[in-house]
């Protein structure tokens, strides 16, 4: 009887020992390839095999280092978009004031010069003036593209007459205009949407959007030459507002169509023309905003027609 009970003790002490010895043989793997998994994250690697469909309590853990490792790594590619956006930023800033700075230090040294003379003085300084409101002109428009950016200011849109929105954008280009004896239609459709009793109207934040049809109708009269003729139209379609700004000027290559609304892009020909290449891409940046969207239309030497499309509700 005692070698009975003493061989069934011993054969219940190795079965403990053997369970033991296989559950430390359990716990071993799954912490080696726990360990392998958290060093591969740290490491940064590709590809990493996290075993997901090995058993339970594993697979289970493995899949959710898979998906912190996929969280840090669209933040690590997020952080680097990021980095490259600013790097290119930056490099923009350079490369638009360089121009500036150097006229106004080559003025400074010429009017420092005593033989100058007073026509050839007054001359210079209406030049330094000059690239100094092309430096204001340009910081002010940084400050609103940084402030629309990074939603410091935000859009606000509500239902808005367009009548007012177009007469603003109008009354505020007027002058450069006129200077170039361009003539702005506003066309009958709009005028007679005011008059009638049922206004046209859109939604959309007043202040940002009235910069963006300002935009882009300065955009119009820059390229449009002396004598020429401007189209402003809305229309109400089933979905949106589409306020239209036709110009009989130089015109867009179609291959480049796709590139006007980049920060500070400006065709090669457009050197002559002031500005600094953000008019439009803020537009587009403010009308995107409001879950609105921009058209462009146009021909080399027959103008371009921009439109603009205002939701008639909120989505």
């Amino acid at each position: 009887m005692e070698w009975i009970v003493f061989g069934g003790a011993a054969l219940l002490f190795a079965a403990s020992v053997a369970v033991l010895l296989y559950v430390r043989k359990g716990l071993v793997q799954y912490t080696t390839q726990l360990m392998y998994s958290l060093d591969a994250i740290l490491a940064g690697e590709d590809g990493i095999d996290f075993r997901e469909d090995r058993e339970m309590l594993n697979g289970k853990l493995q899949a959710k280092l898979n998906q912190l490792n996929e969280v840090i790594e669209q933040r690590a590619g997020e952080n680097l978009r990021q980095r490259e956006l600013l790097e290119a930023i930056i490099s923009d800033i350079s490369h638009q004031v360089k121009t500036p700075i150097a006229s106004i230090r080559m003025y400074h040294d010429l009017l420092g010069r005593k033989e100058l003379g007073k026509s050839r003085r007054a001359e210079f300084l209406g030049a330094v003036g000059h690239q100094v409101d092309k430096l204001e002109f340009f910081m002010k428009s940084m400050i609103r593209m940084s402030r629309l950016e990074t939603g410091i200011v935000q859009v606000q849109p509500k239902q808005n007459p367009v009548y007012e929105l177009i007469a603003q954008a109008v009354c505020d280009v007027a002058l450069k205009a006129e200077k170039k004896k361009i003539d702005i239609v506003i066309d009958e459709s709009v005028e007679s949407s005011e008059s009638d009793g049922e206004k046209l109207s859109a939604y959309f934040d007043a202040r940002w959007t009235a910069e963006a049809v300002f935009n882009i109708l300065d955009n119009s009269v820059k390229y449009t030459q002396d004598g020429g003729k401007i189209v402003i139209s809305a229309r109400k379609t089933d979905f949106f507002v589409r306020i239209g700004i036709r110009d009989n000027g130089r015109g867009i290559a179609e291959a480049r169509i796709p590139l006007i609304f980049k920060r500070f892009y400006r065709e090669p020909e457009s050197a002559d023309v002031e500005g600094v290449g953000i008019g439009l891409y803020l537009a587009r940046e403010i009308v995107m905003n409001q879950k609105g969207f921009i058209e462009v239309h146009s021909r080399e030497g027959e103008g371009t027609a921009v439109f603009v499309n205002l939701p008639v509700e909120i989505f």
